[in-house]
């Protein structure tokens, strides 16, 4: 039993730490293909404000959110084959990665949708894609497209965007994203990954970037300094001398 728990302290430490096991099965196969944490992080953050500001649109519900999570931060470990065409190495690694917990659709899904988060969008000629059901594969094109803006958003894997806002006005969508340094790389990014978050929304998107002003840091009170007993008692005035008053 030593000896197991010796060979085996890293995972126990995760299973204390990450009970729910399809949670701690994906973060294991992200581990194991050496992602790129503050990256899929950033973008899982991302991907996650999108979808619940488009709740009222796709109507798709917590069980989805969950997939997009995973993809979100699944996304990119097909880089550990070949960056050149990593969303679909991506695929692969997912759906043969051993994932616990999770029905063979769930990791179709997810597997999908990490697959197109660039370059080729989901088509009825691709093979895993037509398989699905309707339900499923129109689930496949809206977490893939949030995914796609999720990712542009942090092209340059600085995690420069600090927060987003998306607002209906109407005629168009405003897509506000706060950032407190140069975001250029990642509105060029976006703006050539937009048009199937159009298509999800139905209105053009407009993607405007907002400087957040920096934060002023308040320095901390001074600790009050402490006196000596001694000296305070050296520094005390001499008591006042009573006063004798005559019968």
């Amino acid at each position: 039993m030593l000896d197991y728990i010796r060979r085996n302290s890293k995972h126990i430490a995760q299973v204390d730490s990450i009970p729910d096991v399809r949670r701690r099965s994906a973060v294991e196969l992200a581990e194991r293909c050496n992602y790129y944490a503050e990256h899929a992080q950033q973008v899982v953050r991302l991907a996650l404000a999108i979808f619940d500001q488009t709740r009222s649109v796709h109507a798709l519900t917590d069980r989805e959110r969950e997939w997009l999570e995973y993809a979100a931060l699944l996304h990119d470990i097909g880089a550990l084959i070949s960056y050149a065409r990593h969303h679909r190495h991506s695929y692969y690694l997912i759906k043969n990665g051993d994932l616990r917990g999770f029905h063979p659709d769930e990791i179709e899904v997810i597997a999908l949708v990490a697959r197109y988060h660039r370059r080729g969008t989901p088509k009825r000629s691709h093979e895993e894609y037509s398989a699905l059901s309707s339900q499923l594969r129109r689930t496949v094109r809206t977490l893939s497209s949030i995914l796609r803006v999720a990712e542009s958003l942090d092209r340059s894997h600085t995690q420069t965007i600090s927060s987003l806002d998306l607002r209906d006005r109407g005629e168009d969508f405003l897509l506000q994203v706060r950032t407190p340094a140069d975001a250029e790389l990642e509105v060029w990014a976006t703006n050539r990954h937009l048009q199937p978050f159009e298509r999800l929304l139905g209105k053009p998107v407009r993607l405007e970037a907002a400087a957040q002003p920096p934060v002023e840091r308040v320095p901390p009170p001074k600790p009050a300094r402490r006196v000596p007993v001694k000296a305070r008692a050296e520094a005390a005035p001499p008591p006042r001398a009573r006063r004798r008053v005559s019968a």
